[in-house]
Formats: C-alpha cells, sequence, structure tokens
C-alpha cells in the first residue's frame, strides 16, 4: 500500500503521482486510463456505464464491469487511502483537495491573472499567466494511451495552454512590449496559422518595431489562409485593426510608462487618460483571436467536458448532465419531458428523459431526419430524403402519422398555430395543422430554405445562398420582404422581441427587429457560427470551427460568456430553463485504417471523363455539391473557386476567384488554366458540346479538336487568379455542371486522351496509388492535401482504401458476409435480398436514387405515333409485377410520372391507375380502359420490337408479355454494350425499349429538357437522348419558362417544372415503371455510413473500426 501523505496529481506533461515528494508507482493501460479520467472528472461521481464507454470507446468487453471494479480496487491500494476513491450509487467518486492537481493551480493562477487584467494591472496579470504555464512540463496526459475521451481531452487542454499563453502575450503587449515579442509570436502563428488572436498580436508587435508594411502584410497573409482554407473572413475587431495601422492610430502605440510619466511635463489628467485609451487600443489587436474572447472577463470564460457524438443540458454555460447517443446527431428539440435528437445516418430520432438524460427508446423515422421540432403535443421530424414529416407521439413513442410536405425538406418550427417546413430542393414552405396533419398551404420561399424559425407575427426562412433571410406571412403566397444579413447564414432563432440570425463566413450574429424589418445589431462571436438557440439568460450561439459555444446578451448586444466545449457542437435548442447542444464525432477521432470495397465493372476507368468513381475523392472542381448525407448534399457550395459567383451580361458571364495555395498530389499549384484546360479536354476527348456547349467556341472545339480555341469562351488571368465563363446564352444549370468530374482542374501535361493506368494527379484527400484495369484501385492519402472546405472536400476517415473489380454480385456479398470486405458496391443481388435485409439489418441501408425507369415509345414509329396506344400502355402495365421481377420493394418503387420523389417540380400524379385518387399514387392497372383505347386505334395485331438492354431483362420480359396481351404481336430485342448508341439512332426506327434515367444533377432540367426538349432529339446521331423523338413546340415553350425561372424565382419555376412533368405523364412519351432503390451492405467494421443523392454512399466519410 502506497504512503497516505500528501498528494501530487500531474497531468500536464508526463502522468505521474508523487506522495510526498515520492512517485506512487502507476499500474499500465486500462488502470492508469482510469485514473486519468477520474482526475479529470475530480469530486464528481461517475458511473460504471459511463467508465466503461470512456475506457472501451465502442467495443467494450461483457466483462467491463467487472474490470473497472478490479481497476478501482488497484488504484485504492496505490492511492494508499480508501476515502479518496470511494463509491457512490452504482459509479465512483475521486476526491482530489484543492492544489492537489496541477491543471488546478494552474487554473488558479491563470483565474488570478484574468481577475487582474480586468482591474487593470497588467503586470500582475503577466505574471500570474508566466507562473501559470510554468506548471505545463509537456504535452498533457503524456505516456497514457487512451482512446476518444482523452484525445478530446489533451486537446482541450492544449487550448486551455494556448490561450494562457495568448493571454500573457496581450498583457505583455499591454505593459508596452513590442519588439521583445516579435520571435515568440512568429513562431505562434507559423504553428497556429488560423488563430486569429496570435496574428493580431503580431501584427501590434510589428507595428510597434516600426515594420508597418510587414504588419500589414501579416494582415493579408491570415486573411488569404481564413479565405483559403475556411471560406471565411477574418473577424471585425482584426479588420478594424487594420485600418487603425493604416491611419497610424496613435492609440496603437506602446502606452507611457511609469517613469516617463513623472518627467513628462503634461496635465496629470491627460496621462491619466492616455492611460485608460491605450488598453483599449491592444483590446482592438488583440480581441481578434475569435472576434470579442477576450473581452470577457474570467467569470465569462468556461469549459465543458461534453463527449462526442453526445448531448449535454446547460445551464448558464454550466453543464448539469450529459448523455452519450449511439449514433451521430443531426438536430435536436426540448419539450414533452424530452430531449428529442434526430440521427441523419441511423434514421432514427433518440428519446432522453429530460430530468435524467437516460435514454428511453429510439424511434424509427423516415430516410435522413435532418430538422426536428417541438409543439401541440408531438414531436415534429422533416426526413430530408422522402419528402415527409413524421409525427411522434411522445406518450406513445412512436411515429403517428406520416406527412407528405415538398421535395427536400430541411428545416422545421412550430409557432403561430402551425407546424412551418423548409422545402429545399422547392424554395418552398409548406403549412402543417398540428391537428390534422393536412398541409393548409404552400408557400414560394424564394430562397434555398437552409432554417426557419416561426414568430414575432412572421414565418422567417433563411436564403444561405443570398445571404438574406424572407419574411413569409401567412396567407400570402410570397415573401413580404427580403431582408440581407451577413454572409453564409445558416441558424435563425427567436428571441428578446427580435429574430437573430448566425452568419457563418462572417463569424457575427444579425439581430433584426421584427417591426421594423431592419438589422438593428451585428455581433462578432467565434469562428463559423451554426447554431443559435434563444434561453431565458441569452441568445446562445455554437460554433463548430473552434467548437465554442457563446452567450449574447440582448440587453447590450454583446457576448459575455464564452464556453470551451472541446467538441464540435451540431445542434443546440433552448429547452425552457437552459439549452441543449449535441456534439458530433471528435476530428480526427474515427481517422485511420483500411476500407475495403469489392464492385463488378464499375469504375471501368480512372479517367474523370468516364463516370462518376472515384473522381470526387480524387479531384475537384470551381464547385462541388457538398459532401454531406441528406438533402444537403444537392446544395452547390465553392470548392477550387473562394465563392460562387452572381453571373452579370444577363447570364452570360461568370468569373471565379480561385482559392491559393491549393496543389497536385505531384506537388504544382492548381492555376486558372488547369479548369480551362479540363473544359477544352472534355470536348476534345468526348466530341461532344452536351455539358459545355454554352461556352462560346465550345461546339466548334467538339466539332475539331485540331482548331479547338476556348480562349474567348474562357478568360484567364493569372494574376488576379480568376477564371471567367463567356456563354453564348445563359444556361440557368452552368455551374452544376461544373461540379460534374468532366470540369475537374487538370495540370499541364494532361494528354489530350484516355490517361489509361496513369491517374491525374490528385488535388482531394486521397491520390491513386495503383491502378490494375478490372482487377484493382488502391488509393491513398495525398500528402499535398490541406483542408480548404469541409463543406465541399471533407478529409476522408480511412488512410487507404482498396477496391476491388470484376466481383460479381453475390461474391461482393459474401465477402462482406465473412468480412473480407466491407463494402458491397453493387448492393445486394435479388435472390439474396430478402436473406440479408433480414439476418444483418443493422448492416443494411436502402436508399431511393433520383432516377426514373421507363419504356420509352417513340412517338414518330406505329403504333406508338398514336397518342391513343401510349396511353393504353401506361393503363394497361402492371407497375407492381415490375416490382416483382426486380425483387420486390426493396428495389424499387411503383411511379406514373418521369419526375422521382423528392426532386425539385415533384408532385405526385397519376392518371393511369384503376381508381385514380388525389394522393396520386399508382394503385393497380386498368385493363379495360386499355383495351377500349387501342380498339379505338385500330393498331391491334400491329408487330412491335421493344429493345433490352443487359441490365433490364426484368423489366423488357414484363412489358413484352403485357404487349402480347393487349394483341400486339411483340418480341424482346436483346443486346449488348451498343443498346444506348443504337436506340438514339433514328435511322433505325427502334419502336419502344427500356431505359433508366439518372440525371447528372439534381435539376428538373435534369430529366424533362435532356430527355423530352425539340433540342434534345438530334436525328441520324448516336448522341440522341430523346429516343422517344417527341418534339412539342408547347412544351418546349414551357421548358424554357422554366429554366429562365431558375435564376430570378426557383419556388415558381418548380411549380412549372411540376406542370410539364405531368403534361408529358398526359402525352406518353415514355411510360414510368418505377423508380429504383439500393441496398447497400457494410461490414461490422464500418460505421458513419451518409448517403449523398448526388455521389450516393460517401466511401471517403465511412469509419473503419
Amino acid at each position: 500500500m502506497a504512503p497516505a501523505g500528501t498528494l501530487d496529481f500531474r497531468i500536464l506533461g508526463p502522468f505521474e503521482v508523487l506522495s510526498d515528494g515520492r512517485p506512487v508507482p502507476l499500474g499500465p493501460g486500462k488502470e492508469r486510463v482510469l485514473l486519468a479520467v477520474l482526475l479529470l472528472y475530480r469530486n464528481e461521481r461517475v458511473s460504471v456505464d459511463r467508465l466503461v464507454d470512456l475506457l472501451w470507446d465502442e467495443s467494450p468487453p461483457e466483462s467491463a464491469p467487472k474490470m473497472v471494479q478490479i481497476y478501482v480496487s488497484r488504484l485504492r491500494r496505490r492511492l494508499g487511502r480508501n476515502e479518496r476513491l470511494t463509491t457512490q450509487a452504482a459509479g465512483y467518486r475521486l476526491r482530489v483537495d484543492r492544489d492537489e492537481l496541477d491543471l488546478d493551480r494552474f487554473e488558479r493562477l491563470a483565474g488570478e491573472a484574468r481577475e487582474a487584467a480586468s482591474a487593470g494591472d497588467a503586470g500582475s496579470a503577466a505574471a500570474r499567466l508566466r507562473d501559470a504555464l510554468l506548471v505545463w512540463r509537456g504535452r498533457a496526459l503524456a505516456e497514457v494511451a487512451g482512446g476518444h475521451f482523452l484525445e478530446q481531452e489533451r486537446a482541450r487542454l492544449e487550448e486551455l495552454r494556448l490561450a494562457a499563453l495568448e493571454e500573457r502575450v496581450e498583457a505583455d503587449l499591454a505593459l508596452g512590449a513590442g519588439p521583445a515579442l516579435l520571435d515568440e509570436l512568429q513562431a505562434l502563428v507559423r504553428e497556429h496559422p488560423l488563430r486569429e488572436r496570435p496574428s493580431a498580436q503580431l501584427m501590434l508587435a510589428l507595428y510597434r518595431s516600426g515594420r508597418q508594411a510587414e504588419a500589414l502584410s501579416a494582415y493579408k497573409e491570415l486573411r488569404d489562409r481564413l479565405v483559403g482554407e475556411l471560406g471565411i473572413e477574418p473577424g471585425r475587431p482584426l479588420k478594424e485593426l487594420e485600418q487603425a495601422i493604416l491611419r497610424q492610430d496613435p492609440a496603437l502605440d506602446a502606452p507611457v510608462r511609469e517613469q516617463e510619466r513623472h518627467a513628462a511635463e503634461k496635465p496629470p489628467q491627460r496621462i491619466a487618460r492616455r492611460r485608460v485609451a491605450i488598453p483599449a487600443a491592444a483590446g482592438i489587436a488583440i480581441a481578434a483571436s475569435v472576434a470579442v474572447a477576450i473581452a470577457l472577463s474570467g467569470r465569462g470564460e468556461g469549459r465543458a467536458l461534453l463527449a462526442a457524438d453526445a448531448v449535454g443540458i446547460f445551464r448558464d454555460g454550466r453543464i448539469v448532465d450529459q448523455a452519450r447517443l449511439g449514433t451521430a446527431p443531426a438536430a435536436v428539440a426540448a419539450g414533452d419531458g424530452g430531449v428529442w435528437v434526430a440521427s441523419s445516418s441511423g434514421n432514427g430520432v433518440s428519446d432522453l428523459d429530460e430530468s435524467t438524460l437516460d435514454i428511453r427508446r429510439t424511434i424509427p423515422v423516415g430516410d435522413s431526419p435532418s430538422g426536428i421540432a417541438v409543439g401541440r403535443g408531438a414531436v415534429w421530424v422533416t426526413n430530408g430524403l422522402d419528402g415527409t414529416v413524421s409525427r411522434i407521439d411522445p406518450k406513445a413513442g412512436r411515429v403517428v402519422q406520416t406527412i407528405q410536405v415538398g421535395n427536400g425538406p430541411a428545416a422545421i418550427a412550430y409557432g403561430l398555430g402551425s407546424v412551418w417546413v423548409a422545402n429545399r430542393a422547392d424554395q418552398t414552405v409548406s403549412q402543417i395543422d398540428p391537428r390534422t396533419g393536412n398541409v393548409l398551404d404552400t408557400l414560394a420561399a424564394g430562397t434555398d430554405a437552409a432554417a426557419i424559425a416561426a414568430g414575432e407575427g412572421a414565418v422567417w426562412v433563411v436564403d444561405q445562398a443570398r445571404g438574406r433571410i424572407a419574411r413569409l406571412q401567412p396567407g400570402f403566397t410570397e415573401p413580404v420582404v427580403t431582408i440581407n444579413v451577413g454572409n453564409g447564414p445558416s441558424a435563425i432563432a427567436l428571441g428578446a422581441r427580435s429574430v437573430w440570425v448566425a452568419n457563418t463566413l462572417d463569424s457575427t450574429v444579425s439581430r433584426l427587429d421584427p417591426r421594423s424589418d431592419r438589422i438593428v445589431a451585428t455581433i462578432p462571436v467565434g469562428a463559423g457560427p451554426a447554431g443559435l438557440a434563444a434561453a431565458p439568460d441569452g441568445i446562445w450561439v455554437t460554433s463548430a470551427f473552434d467548437r465554442t459555444f457563446w452567450r449574447i446578451d440582448p440587453a447590450t448586444d454583446r457576448v459575455d460568456r464564452r464556453v470551451r466545449l472541446g467538441q464540435g457542437p451540431v445542434a443546440v435548442a433552448g429547452n425552457g430553463s437552459g439549452v441543449v447542444v449535441a456534439t458530433g464525432p471528435l476530428p480526427g477521432s474515427h481517422r485511420g485504417g483500411t476500407l475495403r470495397v469489392a464492385s463488378g465493372e464499375l469504375p471501368s476507368s480512372i479517367d474523370p471523363l468516364d463516370g462518376w468513381w472515384p473522381a470526387p475523392m480524387t479531384n475537384d472542381g470551381l464547385t462541388a455539391f457538398r459532401r454531406v448525407g441528406g438533402v444537403e448534399g444537392t446544395q452547390l457550395v465553392p470548392d477550387l473557386a473562394a465563392s460562387l459567383p452572381t453571373p452579370t451580361d444577363g447570364g452570360t458571364t461568370y468569373t471565379f476567384r480561385l482559392r491559393r495555395g491549393i496543389r497536385y498530389s505531384d506537388g504544382r499549384l492548381v492555376r486558372p488554366e488547369d479548369v480551362r484546360r479540363a473544359v477544352r479536354r472534355a470536348l476534345i476527348v468526348l466530341h461532344d458540346p452536351y455539358y459545355f456547349g454554352a461556352i462560346v467556341g465550345a461546339g466548334e472545339c467538339a466539332a475539331d479538336p485540331r482548331r479547338c480555341d476556348l480562349a474567348r469562351g474562357i478568360a484567364i488571368d493569372r494574376r488576379a487568379s480568376t477564371v471567367t465563363f463567356h456563354l453564348k446564352a445563359p444556361d440557368p444549370e452552368f455551374l452544376f455542371k461544373l461540379a460534374l468530374p468532366a470540369a475537374f482542374a487538370v495540370p499541364e501535361g494532361t494528354p489530350d486522351r484516355h490517361v489509361g493506368i496513369r491517374p491525374v494527379p490528385a488535388t482531394g484527400p486521397y491520390e491513386i496509388a495503383a491502378y490494375k484495369p478490372g482487377r484493382l484501385i488502391r488509393f491513398a492519402r495525398n500528402p499535398r492535401f490541406h483542408l480548404w472546405s469541409a463543406a465541399a472536400q471533407p478529409a476522408g476517415y480511412p488512410d487507404r482504401i482498396i477496391w476491388h473489380l470484376g466481383v460479381s454480385p453475390a461474391a461482393q456479398v459474401a465477402a462482406v458476409e465473412s468480412e473480407q470486405a466491407d463494402v458491397a458496391f453493387d448492393g445486394v443481388p435479388t435472390r439474396r435480398l430478402a436473406e440479408v435485409t433480414t439476418q444483418y439489418a443493422s448492416r443494411t441501408r436502402q436508399n431511393l436514387l433520383a432516377g426514373t425507369t421507363f419504356m420509352f415509345l417513340n412517338t414518330r414509329v406505329p403504333p406508338f405515333d398514336d397518342v391513343r396506344v401510349r396511353r393504353a400502355i401506361s393503363y394497361a402495365v402492371d407497375r407492381g409485377a415490375v416490382v416483382r421481377a426486380l425483387g420486390g420493394p426493396e428495389h424499387a418503387q411503383p411511379t406514373c410520372q418521369i419526375l422521382p420523389p423528392n426532386f425539385a417540380g415533384y408532385r405526385p400524379y397519376c392518371p393511369y391507375t384503376l381508381r385514380p385518387s388525389a394522393a396520386g399514387t399508382w394503385a393497380a392497372p386498368d385493363l379495360s380502359k386499355a383495351q377500349r383505347l387501342i380498339a379505338g386505334s385500330g393498331t391491334r395485331g400491329a408487330k412491335v420490337t421493344v429493345w433490352i438492354p443487359p441490365n433490364h431483362r426484368p423489366e423488357g420480359a414484363v412489358v413484352v408479355a403485357l404487349l402480347r396481351q393487349l394483341g400486339y404481336r411483340a418480341r424482346g430485342k436483346l443486346l449488348g454494350s451498343d443498346y444506348y448508341a443504337k436506340i438514339g439512332n433514328s435511322r433505325l426506327k427502334v419502336q419502344a425499349g427500356v431505359h433508366t434515367w439518372l440525371p447528372d444533377y439534381p435539376a428538373a432540367a435534369g430529366f424533362l429538357h435532356a430527355l423530352f426538349s425539340c433540342e434534345a432529339f438530334q436525328p441520324g446521331t448516336g448522341a440522341n437522348l430523346n429516343a422517344s423523338e417527341f418534339c412539342d413546340r408547347h412544351v418546349d415553350r414551357l421548358i424554357e419558362r422554366a429554366r429562365a425561372l431558375e435564376v430570378t424565382d426557383p419556388a415558381l419555376a418548380s411549380s412549372l417544372w411540376s406542370k410539364i412533368d405531368h403534361e408529358l405523364v398526359n402525352e406518353a412519351p415514355v411510360v414510368p415503371l418505377v423508380n429504383p432503390t439500393q441496398v447497400d451492405f457494410l461490414s461490422r467494421r464500418v460505421g458513419n455510413y451518409q448517403f449523398n443523392p448526388q455521389w450516393h454512399m460517401l466511401l471517403d466519410q465511412l469509419w473503419v473500426r
């Protein structure tokens, strides 16, 4: 037993315990980790369940509780006093007295320093902070091998040390220091290039050293880093410091020292005033750390030991309780006795007891829940990928109603007696009656509807892309007014008779007076604010970038409290007496390992021109689709470009400024001409101007590659780092097209032909390390990659990805079953589907694809040149039989229309069913009506050949049998890989065929314009996508009108696309059959599954345990 003397616990460096100055032997492994955890939770009860979670992360052994008991027994013997480590209510408490822990000594000294600074005593503050920093002996908790919790604690403790170091420099600056601090500050900026505070301090020190130009250069370098890597501008205080340096503000000079003041022949009052002014001016510089951080007193600072993937309740900035969640949270709400947490990856809502935070149940909801609200005795959840809202009864603990709303529902709010849903794809707001669940109205938001709030007499909708909010009035179909706020607004809250908006890219919060619709205050906060909640004690703001939590005092419009969370907050909500915060995974905690993928023929090439995979993991374009799961994955964001431009010259000119400092994996910088080279290469290699035909000179380029010159169509300015596109006519989908692999930048030397086995140098987080066609692709981390936009190109989790090619679907499933592979990329084959989804339910994910399978009918060839025959086929086809032929509802859903569900412009519509209903869904075939139409056409007995590709034989067999049943002499013609070229050749007079269309980007034009416009019909060419050869000038005019409205009035455009879709259904150039779904099968090693509507499963975002 260890001696029972005075104990000294040391965690700020190598982990050790001293008793009366002599080291106490510490046990190995988990026993050492347990003591570290108990020290971090000193003087608090920690439950056994919590200790098990912290010691073994996500995979504790069954014996874990017993092992904790054994470790506690050993620790008691080592510490020598049983009363030190006591058992309390299924948990343990370690008593640590004042100053026995070095962390407590450090925090006490730092707190005393802050009090001295608040009192204006910079000398005492500097001395106390030096003493505090001397407590540190090296990296915190060194020589302790822990899991996620200790990783996050090391990061938090290092943040405390850095903050103290910055405050000590601040105190030195307040004392008049300048040149003496330069070496230290330059090293600090090099080590932490994205922290604003050290850069501000360096600027002030340089200025005081007579190096004004270098001070301004330091500002420019920081701004370039922030814009280039995070996509945000420096905070307002740093901008004010730059302006103060430019005008050589005397307030920036070093303060007059005491001895100088006695010698000066000036009135004492002026000296006193001067002494007060200087610390305030210094505060301008130093406040730039994270906007207003140093304006806070010691009592305004706080910390919270909030775990990763957890939810915590806070009052006055202090954590009251917390609970770990089984999956990553997406949204949180509180009310009706519970805390409700939606998980997009888990497709469920966790119901936690509000008083104990015990998880009572997990409630399955729809696909990719992303928003949650409580009101009128119910919990309301938006399901982003299936266009519905789930209504949960809190008492029953289950979904009691599923309500169809608009497309891409994201945010939701309760207020003004209704439930309000922001439909991001439609740019509309649905009003739901909370009593009946009926949709009462659909309002045009005119925004991308990123967030929503209801109250203060209106509904408020955030337009993230345009930097504004829309005020909607119930009863009015369009916004009453739109109000400009900051850049990249992403969250909204109501409180203190005001509307509050978090501007992520500006690092500010805007306060709006709802009576005047004017911005009355703009308040600097932490970097990248993304969450807001109103509470009795103020407005709370979360910042994921610096993992902090801020309180704004509405009485002063200033931040008066900051809490360091240690984790990135992903959602926040008020709960009556305080706020609830949900945190995501610890950055880097799931990084590492090798992901093993098995697939068949795809990807068939590593050239970005040849398909979707794997280019988005390795390379980048000017724009990108947000690389997340759920409906947010259809949002366009800047990638290599610093921002998304507003087109000029009537929509024909787009100018992009590239982010600086991005390199290819071979070390070369990405330059503006690389973008032009990529577009030119696409036109030459593909011989098709399909994507880029609107660019001046693109058509000539594709027609004659030898004379290809895009200088007039794509202008380059290397000095300004800009790329300017000049279009012949407006192209509303142009920014979407630039996000496709064909537009990904390629460096000089990339051949104007397919690259074969030599990959294009990478810009993304991965590079192709090896490629064996038809056998294997091996990905490794790109050593030149640095994070510039987590939205466009986040850092991947696996260190390596091994992609095995040429594996049959059945063999893929077998490999995942036996843990020889982690992902069956091609899904689960029909004959294994029931078994796999039953036996491995927790490892399968089903997603509806944004596509439609249809039977095209050639409107220029008998018998389908008669609209009666086309409609007859639509009435007669048994879509349920097609679903069964494909393997059941896990593989397909029946449809009567071209646009798929939850897609911009989709409105349910099905006239071709037995007993049509207002719901617009298919129920059963109507053979009698079909027979009457065919009889009237006089075409019974005609010969019909249905062309069938290899991947559509089940559907082909159903439609051929149907045609025979209707009296036609029908046969199927099976084709190979030449199918798509042949059906587009009008010279072959193909009568009918089966086809699936998944658009290249999430726009209705990608279906309706691409397949059914007169422009899409190109007779006599294999490039003809309009296999129905359909051309209706009235429909064409509607299509062009809808495309034009995409830019000026997206909500009205969505409504018009719906009308066009329904008109095409009536004309029946195609017979829509089903919307395909995919079932992904994963190994038990894999976590963090995310389904992106554009790129489908995000392989690089999977965790490998």
